[in-house]
């Protein structure tokens, strides 16, 4: 950092949320510990000294497979009281297993925040030698007193030591073998290091000056999680008798194969019959992700004809996260804002070469 920088009086409000990065082992069980994150910051001034001052509030601690989006509440309720003018940034820690989806909300929701709101979480919990949950909270830290873009983000050091920096709404779940997130469209918005931030210029992301226009908060009430979002992620021999439709269901969202197209079904039970029991309910259904294009296959055509929403260029994250915002805000019309674009998390159309 440059000593310059080391005088300036920077102020981190750092929110923790539980997950692998606030978690001890003990007896070879890995579990949340209350205050098990504030490591993070013993672990940084022990590196850098008292340049940063660090304000820490801890509303959840949750291990993130547990999180249900009635949590999103108390994490956005925190946020809302939180006056941005005090801060040169925020930190959020939360665990990696559901990092995207919260990650897709909280983009969602601050897309005016005017400075930034970084996301971090942990591979290991601190404690282990193998962990990146330092360097991922060491380079949240670098990438606000860098950069000060204000935004959502998400910063996580992949395996090649490289700390890639996500913008929020495009974050895709991590793999389950090597533990790697990854960015819808597989454009990656940067990567931070010690001596600066080095933005990817790509058609697929924002312009800093288009980034500036996104100052208008657009949510007219506090988030309350009371409509679900039925989540059918498809699969061959996809049974649709066994999905229950229960009165608190507001809409069904198909995650598609990557050629928008769902599982048929059964025979006893095909895709046509369900879309019809959704109906019958009043149960709107939507699926991700269509592509922009004048041909499509006979089953999405169907689907098209039966009435399913298709979104188009979006993550099911992101979906998942903008229906559930759509069902729950006074929106009169859901079409509209499920295909307008409040945080980036459609992309443009890609341009396919013949």
């Amino acid at each position: 950092m440059r000593e310059k920088e080391r005088e300036l009086s920077v102020k981190i409000l750092v929110i923790l949320t539980g997950g692998t990065i606030g978690s001890l082992i003990s007896e070879n069980v890995i579990n949340v510990k209350e205050g098990a994150s504030a490591k993070l910051i013993e672990m940084y001034q022990e590196k850098e000294g008292n340049d940063i001052e660090f304000e820490v509030i801890q509303p959840l601690n949750i291990l993130s497979e547990n999180l249900d989006p009635s949590y999103w509440e108390v994490l956005c309720d925190c946020l809302d009281q939180v006056e941005l003018n005090q801060y040169q940034g925020i930190i959020i820690t939360h665990g990696s297993d559901t990092l995207s989806y919260t990650a897709a909300m909280i983009g969602l929701c601050y897309s005016h925040t005017s400075i930034p709101i970084v996301l971090i979480a942990s591979n290991y919990a601190l404690q282990d030698e193998r962990s990146n949950g330092f360097a991922n909270f060491y380079y949240a830290v670098c990438f606000i007193k860098e950069e000060q873009r204000a935004g959502v983000f998400a910063v996580y050091q992949n395996n090649k030591e490289e700390n890639i920096v996500y913008l929020a709404t495009r974050l895709k779940e991590a793999d389950t073998y090597l533990d790697q997130f990854s960015s819808f469209g597989s454009v990656d918005f940067g990567k931070i290091a010690e001596n600066g931030f080095w933005e990817i210029i790509h058609e697929q992301n924002p312009a800093r000056q288009e980034m500036q226009v996104h100052t208008e908060k657009w949510r007219q009430e506090k988030f309350r999680y009371i409509k679900k979002v039925l989540l059918i992620h498809s699969y061959p021999g996809l049974d649709y008798n066994s999905i229950l439709l229960d009165s608190g269901i507001g809409a069904v969202l198909f995650a598609t194969y990557h050629s928008a197209t769902v599982c048929g079904g059964t025979k006893q039970c095909p895709v046509e019959k369900f879309l019809k029991k959704c109906k019958g309910k009043g149960i709107e259904v939507y699926a991700c992700s269509f592509k922009p294009v004048e041909d499509f296959y006979a089953t999405s055509t169907e689907l098209l004809r039966q009435g399913v929403i298709p979104l188009v260029n979006i993550s099911t994250e992101a979906a998942y996260a903008k229906l559930i915002l759509a069902y729950n805000q006074p929106i009169k019309d859901r079409k509209t804002f499920m295909n307008k674009n409040i945080y980036f998390e459609i992309l443009p159309e890609l341009i396919m070469k013949k």
